[in-house]
């Protein structure tokens, strides 16, 4: 005996119930509890739906979902860094790497153009301001499809949490890295071209999270589930 459309839709406002919001992970539980209870529909047919629904929950344990959430999140978490470097790693091969050196000149050449030690502060702050403003409208725009579809993907919350946790620390580090560089390590010349180099490899970092990963989630999502596009 197959599920009817309107129990499908019990599994899934079950699932929202339990407080698995995102919809990815409500269909993959919603595939995982139909077939269980066709299979137990086939062997006492005279069970009903919420019967039978209730029996395979209690299977998940005390915690219920929670415990498929927590493992799904770590799953994505580690593809979610596997992408990132993946992608980092192509800027230190040819022919990228020739945009990274060329970048690394490029800042270097407006802060000897300026002569002052605060240029390369100033162009970290403004960097990070442009990016984080970028990222929270990046965030708004994510929810609000995900208002207008009534559905949200953990793979597309991970991703901008981690963005945003990234924007959050990495501006002062980037200024201690370069003051402490500085003041106790290296000659002044020096300390200004690590600050630099460390400055484009960050870039290049935030550039890939912020531009070329969203569009790997996205064609990732839209193969597996048709609801995303």
């Amino acid at each position: 005996m197959k599920l009817n459309t309107q129990q499908i839709e019990q599994l899934y406002s079950f699932t929202r119930q339990h407080y698995v919001e995102w919809y990815d992970l409500q269909s993959e539980l919603v595939d995982h509890l139909a077939n269980a209870i066709e299979q137990e529909w086939e062997l006492n047919p005279n069970r009903t739906f919420d019967e039978i629904l209730n029996k395979e929950f209690k299977k998940f344990g005390v915690f219920g979902f929670m415990d498929m959430v927590e493992e799904r999140q770590k799953f994505l978490n580690k593809k979610y860094t596997r992408l990132i470097w993946s992608y980092y790693r192509e800027f230190f091969g040819l022919p990228k790497i020739i945009l990274t050196v060329a970048l690394v000149f490029g800042v270097h050449t407006i802060n000897h153009l300026f002569s002052n030690r605060d240029v390369f502060s100033t162009i970290v702050v403004s960097f990070f301001l442009i990016s984080i403003a970028f990222t929270f409208k990046k965030r708004y725009n994510f929810k609000q499809k995900a208002k207008q579809a009534g559905k949200k993907w953990l793979f597309e919350d991970i991703m901008l949490n981690r963005v945003s946790l990234m924007l959050f620390f990495l501006p002062s580090f980037i200024i201690n890295f370069f003051n402490t560089f500085r003041d106790n390590f290296v000659p002044s010349g020096w300390s200004l071209i690590l600050g630099e180099i460390a400055f484009v490899l960050v870039v290049l970092l935030v550039f890939i999270q912020l531009w070329i990963i969203p569009k790997r989630v996205a064609e990732d999502l839209s193969k597996i589930y048709a609801e995303y596009s």
